[in-house]
């Protein structure tokens, strides 16, 4: 792919990169990412987890079923996906992470935008503007 782009196409495309990181959005995204895979609580949740969810998986492989076996794992599994979804590092990670990502689509709306001239339809009339790819239809 490199062959493709050009010197100052890649050269713009890292600056861009390096004020996406610089961003006070990223670098929260970032930082929630390493408390929460490092987090030692998390981190015995989700491998737990996990092993519960192979367990479960060999259970349906079984000719004959276990139903009080696979209801037992089913309830455990409920039951750390819950303990996980509620941790406080799980929950900032996650919010950081939704931020990120919307900043990250609004750079690429934008470039987007510079590159065609239209803004994307937000299917939401009253944020057109007179630059709308919908604008007159």
């Amino acid at each position: 792919m490199a062959e493709y782009i050009s010197k100052e196409i890649r050269e713009a495309t890292e600056a861009l990169a390096k004020l996406i990181r610089a961003d006070k959005r990223y670098q929260a995204y970032e930082a929630a990412a390493e408390v929460y895979e490092k987090a030692p609580a998390i981190l015995s949740m989700i491998t737990e987890y996990n092993v519960h969810q192979a367990a479960l998986s060999e259970q349906f492989t079984h000719g004959e079923r276990n139903e009080e076996m696979i209801a037992c794992i089913q309830k455990r599994i409920d039951e750390l996906y819950e303990a996980i979804t509620n941790n406080a590092s799980y929950r900032d990670f996650i919010r950081a992470k939704e931020e990120s990502d919307a900043f990250v689509q609004m750079v690429n709306a934008e470039l987007d935008f510079f590159i065609t001239g239209r803004r994307a339809c937000t299917h939401n009339c009253s944020t057109c503007h007179a630059d709308c790819s919908s604008a007159g239809k």
